[in-house]
């Protein structure tokens, strides 16, 4: 798999993989993540995803996101931020 580039948007990490001349394409917040994965000829994807505006064009993924990481919260709370610190000794 190899990286062929990113997507800009201000809340997500969107990058785009090539894998055996198939397009992936990973969604990233916090510690949640989407992969789509595309058959399609690769240019017209890409044309398609950077055709509009990311935050309208990826909102739903966004969405998707939130939902990955409550439901995720409802079994591992949000780490403090007393627990990042290591304590020394």
């Amino acid at each position: 798999m190899r990286i062929i580039g990113q997507i800009d948007h201000p809340r997500i990490k969107i990058t785009l993989f090539n894998q055996n001349d198939k397009l992936s394409v990973k969604f990233e917040k916090s510690q949640a993540e989407i992969i789509l994965k595309f058959r399609e000829e690769q240019s017209t994807v890409l044309n398609n995803l950077k055709a509009d505006s990311p935050e309208k064009t990826f909102q739903f993924i966004e969405g998707k996101l939130d939902e990955i990481l409550n439901f995720k919260n409802r079994f591992e709370p949000p780490i403090t931020e007393d627990e990042d610190i290591l304590e020394i000794i």
